[in-house]
Order: structure tokens, then C-alpha cells, then sequence
């Protein structure tokens, strides 16, 4: 099979990038993979590409801009292929789902609740989305080289303070007394952070309006409320998990807005590849907590951390139990008080957890790229199959 893949920008999405054309080659599929910049001349770019007589179009999220994404359906209905769009980010970020020609689109997403309602609100009109979730290059991420000394024996976190969204940080700055709600929602979310934070902030909406779920979220005021009040609510989510949990001995690493949450904890930008792989190995735990526009999605520190032979403490998700076994691979937690403790446990292992080497195992079998670039493969001969039926 031909397939076109326009390279997507960013920090972490071009290395998930080359790692599924990796795959795409290593299962013996022809990809032309060429760079996508911004401009009109690249839309017609695009479309001589794949008037070349490619099989299909493979896309992580959307690299197109906003006011390209009207011609993007056309380009879709005019060449008549099939395009398999990976989200790895919200698809409602990116005018999803009227940006796609539903008949020529395969949809996969790396949250399982976020495919789940896109297939339960019935806006998309095509093949019911597919959840895939993230996964790792074990030629990226591995255990070897792993003698040097453990110099943050206190664990790490990398990433963001929060994915930024200037739309919903306007409409926060609009709305008076925000913060206040966001505080107490957060004092009662943090007892059981098993709990999807949309559906705490919509249970909070409801019984303040005294309305209906099913009214409110037809009003595009509280649909906005909503959204925001949920980012920001993750927002203070991963500061409180990050600031707690990852303490004396320890490094966070990413954005500077770091400092003022956990001071001299912080230990600057790490880049994704070979520079994180040894910070994850010079450690005695990755600590996982999700991004606020996450509902159950599991993110690349899971994958990533287990496949160098790292325990994890992740924050509880459903999609652990579906892809791990949190008792025997994964340290887990629904509390902060939970968090602390599995900290101790894992200290007292400090780097021979067999839940570490049992993760690494349970990622190589089932959770690698050449895995994700396998099922996408499965999913586009069967529509090819259906189309000649």
C-alpha cells in the first residue's frame, strides 16, 4: 500500500510521527512523508501529492490551518481515497467533525471517553470512531545504558503545567468569581481522582442551575462554561499532584510557570528522545497525571517510562485496567494520600520493582508503534474491503 503522510509540528507529535512511518515501512507499505509548512501553495501541494495515486492519506490530528480545513473536505471528496486521521489531541480543537467528508474518512483517538462520545452525540456521521490508544519506540525508549547515578531519587514529571488553549483562558478571564468555582471544585475532586473532571464539572452545573444534563449541553454558553471550568480544572489538578508528589530529591521539568508551583524542584525543558530517555533512567519513578483536555487517555509517559524499565505512579485511569494490570505492572492512585503512599512503596523497591519489568514486557507485546501502525492498517483493508463489496 501507498500511503501520503504530511508531517505534523510541534514538540512531542513529530517523533510519534516518524515512529509510525518507521512502522509503516517495517509492515511493508511504500510512504511518501513530506513536510507541510503553512499557505495556500501547500494546500495545492497536497492535492498534486495525493492525485499521485496514493491508497490512502495517514494524519496525526490535523496539520492543516483553520482556514485551509474548508478545503480539506473538498480536497477529500474530489480525490475519493481514504484519509486515517490519528487525534492525539481533542478532535474538537481541530472543527471536528465538519472539517472531514465522513465517506472518505477513517477516525481513530487516543481517549477512550472522548471516542465514546463522539460516537454517542452521533455528530459524526462516518465509521464509528476507533480508540487507539498512545504507545512507544522501543528504539527511542529502552533500559540500556542505565548505570549512571540515580540523581532524582525522588522522581520526576515532564510535561507542561497545561496544554495552553487561549480560547478557554479568555473566557476564564471573562467570567468573575471563576477561580473561586474552580477551588471548590478542586477540594472535592481531589478525593477521588477517578472521576472524569467534565462530568464533576457538568454534576456541579446541574445541580446549580437546577437544569437537565441533556438541556444544558445543547446551550453553547454552558458547553463553553463547561470546557473551560474543565481545563482549568485540570489545570490545578496536575499542579496539586506535581507539587505533592514530586518532592526533596526529585526534578520537575518543562515550562518556567513551574517555579512558582514547586520551586526549586524544577529543573528546566528537556527534550523529547534521547535526552528525556536518560532523564527517565537517572530516576527512581515518572509520575503520570493527564492534561485537563484528557478524559481517560493514557499519555506517552506510561508507555515511554515503562518501556526504559522505570515504575510508574500514575494517576488512575479505566484505560490502565484495560491495557496493564495495575496490581502487577503499574503503580496507580485515586487520592493524593494514595499517591504518597505507592511513592513509599516504590522507594522501598527503589529501582528493582518487578512491576517495572513486568510493564516493560506487557509495552513491548502489545504497546509499540509498529502495534498502533498494525491496527490502522487492519481498519483501512477493511474499508477497502467494504468499498468493493
Amino acid at each position: 500500500m501507498r500511503i501520503l503522510s504530511p508531517k505534523p509540528q510541534g514538540t512531542v507529535i513529530p517523533f510519534i510521527h516518524s515512529s509510525m512511518i518507521k512502522a509503516f515501512r517495517s509492515l511493508g507499505h511504500e510512504v511518501l512523508d513530506f513536510p507541510y509548512s503553512r499557505g495556500k501553495a501547500d494546500m495545492n501541494g497536497l492535492r498534486a501529492l495525493a492525485s499521485t495515486d496514493p491508497a490512502s492519506v495517514f494524519s496525526l490530528d490535523l496539520p492543516l490551518d483553520l482556514d485551509l480545513r474548508n478545503g480539506l473536505k473538498g480536497l477529500q471528496e474530489s480525490l475519493k481515497i481514504p484519509w486515517m486521521i490519528w487525534f492525539v489531541d481533542d478532535p474538537e480543537g481541530f472543527d471536528f467533525p465538519d472539517c472531514l467528508d465522513p465517506d472518505w474518512t477513517i477516525v481513530f483517538c487516543w481517549d477512550g471517553e472522548i471516542t465514546r462520545q463522539i460516537s454517542a452525540d452521533g455528530s459524526w456521521k462516518g465509521i464509528p470512531p476507533i480508540h487507539l490508544p498512545l504507545a512507544t519506540d522501543p528504539e527511542v525508549f529502552y533500559p540500556e545504558g542505565n548505570g549512571s547515578p540515580l540523581l532524582f531519587p525522588g522522581g520526576v514529571f515532564i510535561g507542561s503545567t497545561a496544554h495552553p488553549n487561549r480560547f478557554f483562558d479568555e473566557a476564564i478571564l471573562n467570567s468573575p468569581g471563576f477561580e473561586e468555582i474552580v477551588s471548590t471544585l478542586w477540594e472535592a475532586w481531589k478525593a477521588n481522582l477517578g472521576q472524569v473532571p467534565q462530568e464533576v464539572v457538568w454534576g456541579f452545573l446541574e445541580g446549580k442551575t437546577g437544569i437537565g444534563l441533556s438541556t444544558l449541553k445543547k446551550d453553547p454558553l454552558a458547553r463553553l462554561w463547561a470546557h473551560s471550568t474543565a481545563y482549568a480544572l485540570g489545570r490545578r489538578k496536575r499542579r496539586g499532584i506535581v507539587s505533592t508528589v514530586i518532592g526533596q530529591g526529585g526534578g520537575v521539568f518543562g515550562d518556567r510557570e513551574w517555579e512558582q508551583a514547586v520551586g526549586n524542584t524544577y529543573r528546566g525543558k528537556v527534550i523529547y528522545g534521547e535526552e528525556l530517555r536518560r532523564i527517565y533512567l537517572a530516576s527512581a519513578f515518572v509520575l503520570e497525571t493527564r492534561q485537563s483536555q484528557c478524559r481517560t487517555g493514557l499519555t506517552q509517559r506510561v508507555f515511554d517510562a515503562s518501556a526504559c524499565g522505570i515504575p510508574v505512579l500514575a494517576e488512575h485511569s479505566p484505560e490502565l485496567d484495560e491495557y496493564f494490570n495495575p496490581r502487577e505492572e503499574i503503580f496507580s492512585f485515586r487520592t493524593l494520600e494514595e499517591a504518597l503512599e505507592r511513592k513509599k512503596n516504590i522507594l522501598f523497591l527503589q529501582n528493582h520493582s518487578p512491576l517495572a519489568v513486568r510493564a516493560r514486557n506487557r509495552v513491548l507485546a502489545q504497546h509499540t508503534y509498529r502495534h498502533r501502525a498494525a491496527r490502522i492498517l487492519e481498519e483501512i483493508q477493511r474499508f477497502f474491503a467494504a468499498s468493493r463489496a
